[in-house]
């Protein structure tokens, strides 16, 4: 494979996809399911005679009044990634790739593009809750030991940015980000080593 371009993985970003569509699934159920419950009459205890309706729910209370809300947000931002990774497994294309100078990224990574290889300060394959900047705990950060990433620092706009990219997202998985990272050092060694010779 090319070690200047990293194309999306259609499978992983389709394993992703159907991921997300189920949170999704599983938030708007459950937030029909609350919906249900509080607008549904009360029961009522019959007696030889006598009537009475059972306890009400309460639902006046913090945390009951924020559970539908919640849910929907939750499906929302699930459907959000559902969108993210769907296009790319329709679409396919190109993650990433090094150009002359400089590194094009997918606009969906939300970085500026083109970013010149001088402006690459920190470039890091490793396991990817090992990858600087990333915290999160419990289920995400089991999932993140299964992993491995690309991380990628540079400096924009007076200020640093970064980009991770996961070895589920491209093809070749691990190994092509390895060989990607190698190619990006080697361009910006050589940058760097221009830079010196010119005085520029």
């Amino acid at each position: 494979m090319n070690p200047s371009i990293l194309h999306f993985s259609r499978a992983g970003n389709l394993g992703k996809a159907l991921l997300f569509a189920a949170f999704a699934a599983a938030a708007f159920a459950l937030a029909w399911i609350e919906h249900a419950e509080r607008v549904a009459p009360s029961p009522t205890i019959g007696l030889p005679g006598l009537e009475f309706p059972a306890p009400a729910h309460r639902d006046d209370d913090l945390l009951g009044s924020l559970q539908i809300p919640f849910l929907l947000l939750l499906g929302s931002a699930s459907l959000f990634y559902v969108g993210r990774f769907g296009a790319r497994v329709v679409r396919g294309g190109g993650a990433a790739r090094i150009e002359g100078h400089a590194l094009y990224l997918h606009a969906s990574y939300g970085a500026a593009s083109p970013v010149p290889v001088a402006d690459i300060a920190e470039v890091i394959v490793d396991r990817a809750d090992r990858l600087p900047g990333e915290g999160g705990g419990g289920a995400a950060r089991i999932g993140a030991r299964l992993r491995h990433g690309l991380y990628l620092r540079y400096r924009s706009e007076g200020g640093d940015r970064e980009v991770r990219l996961f070895d589920n997202d491209v093809e070749g998985g691990v190994d092509q980000l390895r060989r990607f990272a190698g190619q990006l050092d080697a361009w910006r060694r050589s940058g760097a080593r221009m830079t010196r010779e010119t005085g520029r």
